[in-house]
């Protein structure tokens, strides 16, 4: 059984942590945001990458300069020195402390601690596949992408040994990824705009998890305008008392992001859906 079902297994549904949990003073991608993911209650979080322009790794979704550096620049075109001495600012437009942190001092941080669902490393596979190598806290990591002939090649042909769940958006998505054939396929994200995609039918459901693959949903909000999951998300679960993440488990999610995992894991926990957690929590301090 791979580390993904076995905490499935023991927890019940699962809680990930869309870019940790950030606020106040405490920067989005970030291994405070993480640790105060993992002390709210979380079983993962999930780590955005960027290249700089020198090849060094970072955790960031690039878009975000503006609110995390307060100007409208490219973090990627900036060498790994530049991005380490760059002034950052908190959810209060105040400047803080903290600076963006390599993959490496993340996963290091966090080795043997949390899953860990690496997103948007795809633009990088070229390189970074050889670099997720070298981290010992490989059996941790989660990875993802979307649903691409020539990223699956590469991961196949890669010859890493990594757990990965691909973006769906579409039957045709789906039944691809599943017949191809030399990767580590433990769980697939469904994203999905309506109820009416048959990507979230019963039966298609049904026969993912015969086939013994979670099924990650997308709950957090990004905007009113992207949608991820027919708008049962964290906004609708916060004005009606959870009941959009309970439509989700009804579906049949198995993992659920969220920018609110205690509200969640509460939810979940009164719900019977999740074992409650007797100790918070016994992880390292940074």
């Amino acid at each position: 059984m791979n580390p993904l079902k076995e905490c499935y297994e023991k927890n019940g549904i699962l809680i990930a942590a869309h870019r940790g949990t950030n606020g106040g003073n405490i920067l989005q991608n970030t291994s405070k945001a993480y640790l105060n993911s993992i002390r709210h209650n979380a079983d993962m979080f999930e780590v955005d990458v960027i290249r700089s322009k020198d090849g060094e790794f970072f955790a960031f979704h690039d878009g975000q300069e503006p609110l995390v550096f307060g100007e409208k620049i490219d973090i990627r075109t900036l060498s790994s020195e530049e991005i380490q001495r760059k002034e950052c600012f908190n959810s209060l437009n105040e400047p803080t402390l903290q600076k963006i942190e390599k993959i490496s001092d993340v996963l290091k941080n966090f080795e043997g601690q949390s899953l860990i669902n690496i997103d948007r490393s795809w633009f990088y596979w070229d390189t970074f596949l050889d670099k997720l190598k070298t981290y010992p806290s490989l059996n941790q990591v989660l990875l993802k992408s979307p649903v691409k002939k020539e990223l699956l090649e590469m991961l196949r042909d890669s010859g890493l040994n990594v757990m990965y769940m691909p973006i769906i958006k579409t039957i045709e998505e789906l039944d691809f990824v599943l017949s191809f054939e030399g990767i580590n396929t433990v769980a697939v994200e469904l994203v999905f705009q309506d109820l009416e995609n048959p990507i979230i039918s019963k039966k298609v459901i049904d026969d993912l998890h015969e086939k013994g693959l979670l099924i990650w949903v997308n709950a957090l909000t990004l905007s009113d305008s992207i949608i991820l999951s027919a708008k049962i998300d964290d906004d609708t679960a916060i004005a009606h008392d959870g009941e959009s993440w309970g439509k989700l488990v009804s579906i049949g999610f198995d993992i659920i992001q969220t920018d609110w995992p205690l509200l969640l894991y509460q939810y979940l926990v009164e719900k019977n859906k999740k074992i409650k957690i007797k100790e918070n929590y016994h992880v390292q301090k940074l």
